[in-house]
C-alpha cells in the first residue's frame, strides 16, 4: 500500500522512539535504520548502520540467534520481519564505501597504554577492536589455539559460516593497534602485568565440557563434542563411523550431527533427555538437521557405553518423563522405571554442556558452574585491572551476547585507563533512512525466504547451505518493516491500523 514517504522532512525536535527489535539486541544494533536503507536500494548505508555497533558485520549476518526477530512487531500482524537475513544483505551488496571513508578518519590517537586480551572470540576481539580503533590503546591479544576467532571459527562449521568471509572480518580487527599471537597460551597474569600491560581482559570461553558421569565414556569410540567440532574444522577429522548418535539438545549437538553426515556417517541421531519444547538449540537449526536426515530422540538419557566384540558401542539408553520444573524453569526429566532400550552405534558424541577452564593460579573468584565472578556494570574481577567477559563470564551465550560483552569491556577498560569510556563510531549519514517506505507490504505478505543449497550437493561437502536473499528480495522485505521508531514523528501507518483492527495488539 502507498504511504507519503519522503514528502516531509523528519520534525528535528521529536525523537525516534526506541522499538523494541533494537532493545533485544545485546549490541544495540539500529535495525529500523539499516532496514530503512535497504529498502531504499542503499546497501552501503545499510552496512554502515550495522558496523557503528558491530566489526563484525557479515559474520553476524549469517550466525546471529536472532533475538530481535521475535521481538518485532511485525509478528503481531503476521510474520516477524527477517532481519538478521537483511543484515547479511547489507554486507553482500554493499561496496564497503560508505562506512569505509568515515572509518579511517576516526581513528583515535594513540594513548600509550597497552591491554592483553586473553582469547581470540568475538567477546575478546570485539574489545580489542574498540580499544585499538576508538580509544587509541595498544592491544595484544593471546590465543592458545592455532587460528584466532574462538567459537567462530573452530565451534561453528564451514557451511554456516565460511572461513572467507571470518577472515576477512578478522582482518579488519587487526588493522589498527591490535597484534594477534596464536598458538600463545598465557600462564600467569602477573606475566603480563610485567610485560607493561596496564589492564587484562579475559574472554577465552567454555572450551572444556561438562562431564557426563556413566560407565563407558572413556572409550576411544566416545567423543567429546566441542573437540569434535574443533578437529573437524581444523581439517584434522575427515572420517566417522555409521552410525552416529549424539548427546545433547543445543547448538553444539545440532552441529556435531550435520557435519557427521558430511563426513560420511549414514545414520545419525540425537538423544535429548527432555521435549523439544525444552530443546536448548535453535529452531531453524534443528529443523535444518531433520531435514538433513539426522534424526531426533525425545525424553531418553544413557546410562552406559560398552564395546563389544566387533569395535561398535552398546549405547544402554533411559527412557524418561518430564516431572515438576527444576531451577532452570524447565521441566525435570524422570526416569521411568525399567523402560530401558539398547542401541548399537559406531560412535558416541556427548553435547551437555560447556564450562570455562580457569586456571586456579590465576587466583580470581568463581561462580556457580566455575564462571569468572565479575562486576556486572564494569566487568571488572576480583583483581584490580583485570576484566573478564563473554562465556568465561557468563556460561555459553552466543555470538552477538559475546559482542554485547566486548563492547562493554572496552567501555569499562577505557574508563579504567583514564579515558571517556566512548566507543561510538559514525560511519553512517546522520539524516537517511528517517521516513516509511513508499511502499509498505499490508498485512498477509509472507517473508521473502532466501535460496539454500541443494540437498544432494550439501550432505557431500561443506560448501554454505543458506545463500541469502537477491537484492530484490531483501528491498522487498524491507518494505515489511512497520518502521516503529518513526511512529511518534509519523504517526501509526495504515498496515499497523489494519492489523489492530483484526485483533492485533502493540507490543
Amino acid at each position: 500500500m502507498e504511504q507519503g514517504a519522503g514528502t516531509t522532512p523528519p520534525d528535528s525536535k521529536r525523537k525516534r522512539l526506541i522499538p523494541p527489535c533494537v532493545t533485544a539486541c545485546p549490541a544495540g544494533v539500529d535495525v529500523p535504520r539499516y532496514i530503512g536503507y535497504l529498502e531504499q536500494g542503499r546497501f552501503d548505508e545499510a552496512e554502515a548502520v550495522v558496523r557503528e555497533r558491530i566489526p563484525f558485520a557479515a559474520v553476524c549476518g549469517r550466525v546471529c540467534y536472532r533475538p530481535c526477530e521475535p521481538m518485532c512487531r511485525r509478528g503481531l500482524l503476521d510474520v516477524p520481519v527477517q532481519i538478521n537475513a537483511l543484515k547479511r544483505a547489507a554486507t553482500e551488496y554493499s561496496s564497503g564505501r560508505v562506512w569505509r571513508e568515515r572509518w579511517q578518519g576516526s581513528i583515535a590517537p594513540g594513548s600509550g597504554r597497552r591491554v592483553a586480551v586473553i582469547g581470540a572470540g568475538p567477546a575478546g576481539l570485539t574489545a580489542a577492536y574498540y580499544l585499538g580503533k576508538v580509544c587509541g590503546h595498544e592491544v595484544t591479544v593471546f590465543e592458545a589455539a592455532p587460528a584466532a576467532g574462538g567459537q567462530l571459527y573452530v565451534g561453528i562449521p564451514e557451511f554456516r559460516l565460511p572461513r572467507i568471509i571470518l577472515r576477512r572480518e578478522l582482518e579488519l580487527v587487526c588493522e589498527t593497534r591490535v597484534t594477534l599471537l596464536c598458538n600463545h597460551r598465557v600462564e600467569s597474569l602477573d606475566d603480563l602485568t610485567a610485560q607493561g600491560f596496564d589492564a587484562v581482559f579475559i574472554s577465552m570461553g567454555t572450551w572444556k565440557s561438562n562431564p557426563l558421569d556413566i560407565p563407558g565414556v572413556d572409550l576411544p569410540a566416545v567423543m567429546d563434542g566441542v573437540a569434535f567440532l574443533r578437529e573437524a574444522n581444523l581439517g584434522r577429522l575427515t572420517r566417522v563411523g555409521d552410525r552416529m548418535r549424539v548427546i545433547g539438545g543445543g547448538n553444539v549437538a545440532i552441529d556435531a550431527a550435520r557435519v557427521a553426515v558430511r563426513l560420511g556417517a549414514r545414520d545419525v541421531g540425537i538423544f535429548y533427555r527432555r521435549s523439544r519444547r525444552e530443546m536448548p538449540a535453535l529452531e531453524h537449526e534443528t529443523r535444518e538437521a531433520e531435514a538433513e536426515g539426522v534424526h531426533l530422540d525425545f525424553l531418553v538419557s544413557p546410562i552406559a557405553v560398552e564395546m563389544i566384540p566387533d569395535g561398535r558401542l552398546r549405547l544402554h539408553l533411559q527412557e524418561m518423563e518430564l516431572g515438576e520444573p527444576d531451577e532452570s524453569g524447565r521441566r525435570r526429566p524422570v526416569p521411568i522405571p525399567e523402560a530401558v532400550r539398547v542401541e548399537l552405534v559406531n560412535n558416541v558424541l556427548l553435547a551437555i554442556g560447556q564450562q570455562a577452564d580457569i586456571r586456579g593460579e590465576w587466583g580470581l573468584g568463581l561462580r556457580t558452574g566455575g564462571i569468572l565472578r565479575v562486576d556486572s556494570g564494569t566487568l571488572e574481577t576480583d583483581r584490580r585491572g583485570v576484566f573478564a567477559g563473554g562465556d568465561v563470564a557468563t556460561g555459553p551465550l552466543s555470538v552477538i551476547a559475546a559482542i554485547g560483552q566486548g563492547r562493554l569491556a572496552a567501555r569499562s577498560i577505557d574508563r579504567y585507563l583514564g579515558g571517556d569510556g566512548d566507543i561510538s563510531e559514525t560511519l553512517a549519514p546522520a539524516d537517511g533512512a528517517m521516513d516509511f517506505p513508499s511502499l509498505m507490504h499490508p498485512q498477509g505478505v509472507a517473508p521473502f525466504q532466501m535460496a539454500q543449497l541443494g540437498m544432494r550437493e550439501r550432505l557431500r561437502s561443506f560448501t554454505e547451505v543458506d545463500l541469502g536473499l537477491t537484492t530484490g528480495q531483501a528491498m522487498e522485505e524491507a518494505r515489511r518493516c512497520l518502521r516503529c521508531d518513526l511512529w511518534q514523528m509519523r504517526g501509526v501507518p495504515e498496515a499497523w491500523r489494519k492489523g489492530r483492527r483484526r485483533g492485533s495488539k502493540p507490543a
